[in-house]
């Protein structure tokens, strides 16, 4: 599949299915997605997607059991600029949890689509 083919909510590049931030809100109001961030501590305090939970990239594996709990529920990754979300949409993937989507652009493209951040 090339890298800007379209599959399901988003394209895909290497199994991670990518979502701009209009696709995340729509997820999120209509699905109760869960939002992952996986930025630092002092990255989440200064700014965060309101109800996002923090999970740091290097965290995450001690998480996939309780992320998996979320059964079908979507789960949205993000971080600054997507880069760190998106090796946490790998990794959640080979892990087993297919309902998971990377914020592409992250905060900085959520920002710049015009929607708030919690504070």
């Amino acid at each position: 599949m090339g890298f800007m083919a379209r599959a399901g909510a988003g394209w895909q590049q290497e199994g991670c299915r990518q979502i701009d931030s209009t696709q995340a809100l729509e997820l999120i109001r209509d699905r109760d997605a869960l939002v992952v961030d996986v930025r630092e501590p002092h990255e989440f305090a200064a700014g965060r997607i309101p109800n996002a939970e923090l999970i740091p990239l290097r965290e995450i594996g001690y998480h996939v059991e309780n992320l998996r709990r979320h059964g079908d529920r979507p789960i949205i990754l993000s971080c600054r600029t997507g880069g760190r979300s998106e090796t946490a949409c790998r990794f959640l993937r080979q892990s087993g949890i297919k309902n998971v989507f990377n914020l592409a652009g992250g905060l900085m493209g959520w920002l710049m689509a015009g929607i708030a951040l919690a504070e």
